[in-house]
């Protein structure tokens, strides 16, 4: 017999592109699905869209909340709804390749694993136009603790797993405001092994009307509270090194490119303090200058 799978889409006002994502479910060579939509509290009205696809396709559910709680407490309300042995989420601006539920289902099933996840196709918005290209996720599989507790992957979409693990593991942390997925990952590798799909298995739009500099802040609110949550298990496992090398992670990759300051010697200040050997090596005394400066 098949197995079940749930599809998660959670969705925040995004009436435009919710219809992609839903015919790309609907249009799978694996066909013993369920769909559940989970209408964050949107002033637009996905009801409407939704209803329209239903009359010819009663695999779909319709969830809403009646105020915004964020996506980790939408896809948790999705996960809890769901019939299914097996979960997939699918954000509403994205669409899943046809053979996607398939593939990794097949690779799960094989390896005889409770969690699965793939690469995938990214579209991002140039100045030249759209450009589309392979994301490049990480390949990990097998017992990928330690590398999850030094690096982010996977993301969202990619992933498959088996509902009663999600259960196990207390579902998703709603306070996490970004890297969401990072963290999920972390808190299932600790108790299961992963199996990863080389081929891209979703498009992935990178393409956001949020500004660049909350963007930024928002993903280095959210690495820092990931790697607080993790940090006593970092520095066991992986030593202090590993946890300066977040803090300049979170520098290069975030408060970098915002304006808080303040972020910035933070990051500077926490990196040399967990190692001070890796600032005398890879920095000149320029940097060990630049510390306390605004600059």
């Amino acid at each position: 017999m098949n197995s079940l799978v749930s599809v998660i889409i959670p969705v925040y006002n995004r009436a435009g592109t919710i219809q992609r994502a839903i015919y790309s479910v609907l249009n799978q060579t694996y066909h013993h699905f369920e769909i559940i939509i989970v209408d964050d509290g949107s002033s637009e009205d996905i009801k409407q869209v939704v209803d329209r696809i239903f009359d010819a396709h009663p695999k779909i559910r319709y969830i809403r909340h009646e105020k915004n709680l964020g996506a980790q407490a939408a896809r948790n309300t999705g996960i809890k709804a769901a019939n299914g042995e097996w979960i997939a989420f699918l954000d509403s601006d994205d669409e899943y390749l046809p053979n996607s539920i398939e593939i990794r289902l097949n690779k799960a099933k094989s390896v005889k694993v409770s969690v699965v996840h793939s690469d995938c196709i990214i579209v991002e918005e140039k100045k030249t136009g759209y450009q589309r290209g392979i994301f490049g996720v990480p390949p990990i599989e097998g017992d990928v603790y330690e590398h999850l507790l030094k690096y982010p992957a996977p993301v969202y979409p990619s992933l498959m797993i088996k509902k009663h693990v999600l259960s196990e593991i207390g579902f998703l942390d709603e306070n996490i405001r970004a890297y969401q997925e990072w963290d999920t990952a972390i808190r299932l590798a600790e108790k299961y092994n992963f199996a990863f799909v080389s081929e891209p298995t979703f498009i992935y739009y990178c393409i956001n009307n949020d500004t660049i500099s909350k963007n930024y802040k928002n993903g280095g609110f959210g690495y820092e509270q990931i790697i607080k949550k993790n940090r006593w298990r970092i520095m066991f496992r992986l030593g202090p090194k590993v946890m300066s090398n977040h803090y300049l992670n979170m520098l290069n990759w975030a408060y970098a490119h915002t304006s808080d300051r303040r972020k910035v010697r933070y990051c500077k200040i926490m990196s040399m303090l967990y190692w001070p050997p890796l600032i005398f090596n890879y920095f000149n005394t320029q940097y060990i200058k630049r510390l306390f400066s605004d600059d």
